[in-house]
Parts: structure tokens; sequence; C-alpha cells
């Protein structure tokens, strides 16, 4: 197990897995995942509704590559500008990434323009939790964090940014004292 995986092992198992088992085998079609990582969400996917599983992130991950299935096919490249033409995948899906995003606006945008009409996204999150004293908490480790993970900004929420990229939301929660978020929204049909 790496470095990564060990440390998340306790959220994933009070948390995150239980979150990844219900929303990422509703991915079907041609499919992205934005940041994959380690590949933790792979062995969540319903192979058979997967036509194509396009997998971008700043580097390509050697764990995930043994994870993967031979659908997969991997991009190495940043998030600020999607390398795909608009209405390209059926589902995007994104787990703890937003975290790392400069610009999160503009990464829901980036996704929106390359769902197809129709399309779905789906994500698990990280945000400031419910409670006041766990926020302050939040907010006080939130520099030291940063310089340890070089890129999660632990207190910051960007459930707002999504909900208001005009993606209509279907449905969505919340686990571990509101820490964990999940949403899956769709890209409503343009004519």
């Amino acid at each position: 197990m790496n470095l990564y995986d060990a440390f998340m092992s306790p959220f994933e198992k009070r948390h995150l897995s239980l979150l990844r088992k219900d929303i990422i085998p509703m991915a079907q079609g041609d499919v992205l995942e934005i940041g994959a990582g380690t590949g933790v969400n792979f062995p969540f996917y319903d192979e058979a509704k997967i036509k194509s599983l396009s997998v971008l992130d700043l580097e390509v991950n050697t764990i995930a590559m043994q994870r993967a299935s031979e659908k997969t096919i991997f991009i190495q490249s940043d998030d600020s500008n999607l390398p795909f033409d608009d209405d390209s995948f059926d589902t995007v899906v994104e787990t703890l990434v937003l975290c790392s995003v400069e610009d999160v606006q503009k990464m829901m945008s980036e996704i929106k323009r390359i769902l197809k009409p129709g399309g779905i996204f789906l994500h698990i999150d990280h945000g400031l939790p419910k409670s006041s004293a766990l926020k302050m908490l939040f907010h006080l480790i939130a520099p030291l964090w940063h310089s340890i993970t070089r890129s999660c900004r632990i207190n910051k929420d960007h459930k707002p940014v999504i909900e208001s990229s005009g993606l209509k939301t279907l449905k969505g929660g919340s686990r571990g004292k509101g820490v964990f978020y999940w949403g899956v929204s769709k890209k409503e049909n343009c004519f």
C-alpha cells in the first residue's frame, strides 16, 4: 500500500468506500475521470456499462495503471483546460480533486462543456464540517495541511460552486459530520 492510500485508509473504511460503492457504478458510456490518483475508484465501475474510461491526471500513476481495465486510457494533462471536444462524455467523475484546483468555477464550466446533453457529473468531495468547533480546527490547520499536501485546501467548500455550475442537481448528501459530500448532477438537453 502506498503512502496516500495508507493515510486515506480510515476515511475509506468509514465514509469514502461507501460513497464510492453507491456513486461510481452510476457511470456509463464514455466516461472521463478527472484526477484518478492511485485508481481507488476503478474497482467500483460497472464494466458492463462502460464503453470507454479516459483518466486525466497531472501525472500517470503506476498503481492506477495496475488497477485499470483494458478500457482505460490515461491522459497526462493539467485540469485548467480539459483537452476534449464539446459534448464528448456521457459521464464525468471527480473525487477529492476540487480541493487542489485553482479555479473551481472554470473547472465546472469545462466539465459542463465536455458533458454530452443528458450526461451526468458524479462527484465526491470534502469541505468544511458542520460543527463550528471543527470548522475552526480546519481553518487553523489549513496552512500546514496545504504545505504538506502541496495542493489540498482543507478549509474550502466547493459545494456552492458545483450547485451554481448550470448542471441540474439530481441528488446529493454528506457523511462524516458534513466533511465529505457527494452529488449527482445532469447536463440538461440544450436545443
